[in-house]
């Protein structure tokens, strides 16, 4: 069959959509197929990650970069990378970090979809318990992967923001099967408590069933034995700030807390920031007076600064994460929080492109470079 020739942005996009498709059909399977659920699910993950890597430099995505062809690359004609190897050029040459349990639930999936495609998966079957666990990994695999799409690489899939939402709301809507997920796993519960663990509401499924683990002072980390999430559940912040509207004082710092309670004025992030900037006028004992003590978040990458030092801690009032560090990149010069080491050998998320894009011509042949036949290229 006859490929269409089509541009790099093309195929991009086409990437995209095939992949939003694969967890749209995976979502439909969910009940009644689940071996088609954890296929479909898998092959999407692998996409979103060739797409990722696409973005930065279309040969990246080729199982050998070094013998890329744009010619071949125009109708189809290529052998793209597996999720191992996808996964460290993310790290190794783009330079991002993927959560470490990211990665493992992903390269589970993919043995799970591996056994289903090559051999005989003897624990699936159409059973109301194996659904229930089928459904509640695949929520767990897109809570990964949608933190990475609407976080860290938000800029690169924002066009799809839309189709996104939609299959995010799609994937939330499979409460039921979080319930049943639930009470098989009650006896497990009930020893972790016998145990002396402490178990708390997951902030993910909303289930009692997350074991707490080390206290920081920016939170408790937890790990959820019904959905597989693990996260940290953050330390309250009593802080107020005053109502634009009517001026009565609200606590703003939590997850959807979008209207004063007093009189139902909506607050934004933008207001927010606005707020903060008149009652949090000072970093912490690093900052200099007078220098900027707003920082830019780089777990959400809002547009404006969005991090203030409040009750004690840097605190985005954007993404509502907390406990990083901040410091003026010495690249850029930019305010930002992130991995101090990272910033300090590498790059913040602000001057990354541009430092990635300086490697990549590093890499890349000289323009002078002779072809075989001894003649300059032109």
């Amino acid at each position: 069959m006859e490929q269409e020739r089509r541009t790099k942005e093309e195929l991009f996009d086409a990437l995209v959509h095939n992949a939003l498709g694969f967890v749209n059909t995976s979502i439909d399977h969910l009940q009644h197929k689940p071996k088609n659920a954890i296929v479909d699910l898998y092959t999407a993950i692998e996409l979103f990650l060739k797409a990722r890597l696409m973005k930065e430099h279309w040969t990246l995505m080729l199982s050998k970069p070094e013998t890329g062809d744009l010619q071949n690359l125009a109708v189809g004609d290529f052998l793209s990378v597996y999720l191992d190897d996808a996964l460290k050029r993310i790290q190794s040459i783009l330079g991002e970090k993927i959560d470490k349990d990211a990665s493992e639930n992903f390269k589970a999936l993919g043995e799970h979809r591996n056994q289903i495609v090559h051999f005989a998966h003897s624990g699936m079957d159409n059973s109301s318990k194996t659904q229930a666990g089928v459904i509640v990994e695949a929520w767990a695999s897109w809570h990964y992967l949608h933190a990475l799409l609407t976080g860290p690489w938000e800029g690169i899939f924002q066009p799809y923001a839309a189709e996104l939402q939609v299959l995010n709301q799609r994937m939330m809507r499979q409460g039921e099967f979080i319930k049943a997920r639930f009470e098989i796993l009650k006896p497990q519960i009930e020893i972790q408590t016998m145990k002396g663990n402490k178990i708390v509401p997951c902030g993910h499924c909303l289930m009692p069933a997350a074991i707490e683990g080390e206290t920081h002072a920016w939170g408790t980390d937890y790990a959820c034995m019904v959905c597989g999430v693990d996260d940290t559940a953050l330390a309250e912040c009593n802080e107020e700030l005053p109502c634009p509207e009517c001026g009565t004082p609200f606590k703003f710092f939590q997850q959807g807390n979008s209207t004063c309670p007093n009189c139902s004025h909506e607050i934004t992030t933008d207001i927010l920031i606005d707020l903060c900037t008149k009652h949090f006028p000072e970093g912490d004992g690093w900052c200099e007076d007078g220098q900027v003590h707003i920082a830019s978040c780089h777990n959400c990458q809002h547009a404006q600064p969005s991090v203030f030092f409040i009750d004690g801690m840097w605190s985005c009032v954007s993404c509502f994460d907390r406990g990083w560090g901040a410091v003026a990149c010495s690249r850029c010069d930019e305010f930002v929080t992130g991995d101090m080491e990272r910033i300090k050998y590498f790059a913040c998320h602000k001057c990354e492109p541009q430092v990635r894009e300086q490697i990549l011509r590093m890499a890349e042949p000289s323009a002078s470079t002779t072809s075989e036949g001894g003649e300059p290229a032109l």
